[in-house]
């Protein structure tokens, strides 16, 4: 009765043992597979059965077998582990089944044998109606940035200068934030370089021990044989350098976007200065690369300083929104580049993007306030209305080709000397 049960319940159960061999499973999985292999799915590993996510299933595996401890993974993190059609489609949108896992660890009470139970529960219904309400949330939140953008269109001018002072405060803020950030970032790095020596030493040590085992009495030996097994020392010792490894290299990915966030943020005074353009492209490149992971990013320079002299927050910003519409054009495969030449009297910068480019009768309204082709919600159509003025203002010229399919081009040239601009 209690197996007729646990076959019925509506949700999966699957038995395996260390080897990840199938002990049981319930109809639940049973009815998901072929039915040539209903009968004779004993002893098969799991991971090829369900042609999943087998190499997250194992490592989720691997920790309860050697931790003895529940392993939980839910559908915001891992949706679809094993893949399977959705059974209880809401809207008829969802072709996979949305998933929470549970493993447990258990014994086989007649031969002591360690084994993990999975669980598997059906969440499509769960998953869907949170999309749902996610997508009115997001709608509600578009109505609301166009009550905003309706109320910003009734004077340009002063929507322009509210603009600029939230840039330059979002800039402090993100100083300030950056400046914060590095002091916890200092010590974690000082810790992991620190640990990573005491892990050397110890696997050292253990090696070590391990290599005179031989020498040791009978009993000895098999006390520390066991002790070596029953820890999983392999493994842990192939493990902790590749951890602390991708610990060190992630951190220093985060150091490096602080430090250019802290760079690009911060005016070492005001008024008039000198602008190295190669470095502020760099350091776009970099904070927008972080955000934007497909683009291939790409800064030519025909030397490795360029300078000119004006007002580096204008500038800043007007570089920015030049190049993050150009990411934001670009597909998967796609590319930005970022070109900077000089002549006696001028610097000459170009946006290359490889996107989807402007329709022609855009391009005439591309500079206007509040003029934007993006959906609904996603711009306020200040960006290149921006970058116009703060061209204007350090007596400069901009201009932007375009062809629909092909990409875009947007090219500013600004003058080596002060625009002495009030």
């Amino acid at each position: 009765m209690f197996e007729q049960l646990v076959g019925k319940l509506p949700v999966g159960i699957a038995v395996v043992n260390e080897d990840f061999r199938i002990v049981y499973l319930n109809e639940f999985f049973l009815d998901r597979l072929p039915h040539e292999l209903r009968k004779d799915y004993k002893e098969k590993v799991v991971t090829d059965l369900f042609q999943g996510q087998g190499k997250f299933l194992k490592r989720r595996l691997k920790s309860v077998f050697v931790l003895q401890h529940p392993s939980f993974s839910y559908w915001e993190q891992r949706p679809h582990i094993f893949p399977f059609k959705s059974s209880r489609p809401i809207t008829g949108e969802e072709t996979q089944m949305y998933q929470n896992m549970e493993i447990l660890p258990i014994k086989d009470p007649s031969t002591n044998t360690r084994l993990a139970c999975i669980f598997l529960q059906d969440v499509t219904a769960q998953a869907s109606y949170f999309r749902t309400q996610q997508k009115l949330s997001e709608a509600l939140k578009r109505e609301h940035d166009a009550q905003k953008k309706l109320i910003k269109k009734l004077d340009t001018a002063q929507s322009q200068l509210i603009q600029a002072e939230k840039m330059a405060s979002t800039g402090q803020l993100a100083a300030g934030i950056a400046h914060e950030i590095n002091n916890p970032i200092g010590f974690v790095n000082a810790n992991l370089d620190t640990l990573s020596q005491y892990a050397s030493h110890l696997v050292t040590i253990a090696d070590g021990m391990y290599q005179h085992i031989d020498e040791f009495s009978h009993e000895l030996k098999e006390q520390f044989t066991s002790l070596y097994r029953a820890n999983h020392y392999e493994m842990v010792k192939e493990d902790i350098e590749q951890l602390i490894a991708e610990s060190t290299d992630g951190l220093m990915r985060v150091k490096e976007i602080v430090e250019n966030l802290k760079n690009f943020s911060i005016e070492s005074k005001e008024g008039e200065q000198s602008i190295e353009l190669n470095t502020v492209c760099k350091q776009i490149v970099s904070l927008i690369s972080a955000q934007y992971t497909k683009p291939n990013f790409k800064v030519d320079c025909a030397t490795e300083k360029v300078d000119i002299i004006g007002f580096p927050g204008p500038i800043k910003q007007a570089l920015m929104n030049i190049v993050l519409n150009a990411a934001q054009a670009v597909e998967i495969d796609g590319f930005v580049k970022i070109s900077i030449t000089e002549d006696a009297q001028n610097v000459t910068l170009k946006v290359l993007d490889s996107g989807h480019g402007i329709n022609q009768k855009h391009l005439k309204r591309i500079f206007e306030p509040f003029f934007t082709t993006k959906p609904e919600g996603q711009g306020q159509g200040l960006g290149l209305s921006v970058a116009y003025t703060a061209v204007e203002q350090h007596n400069g010229k901009i201009s932007i080709n375009s062809k629909e399919g092909k990409g875009t081009v947007v090219e500013l040239t600004l003058p080596k000397e002060s625009p002495k601009a009030e």
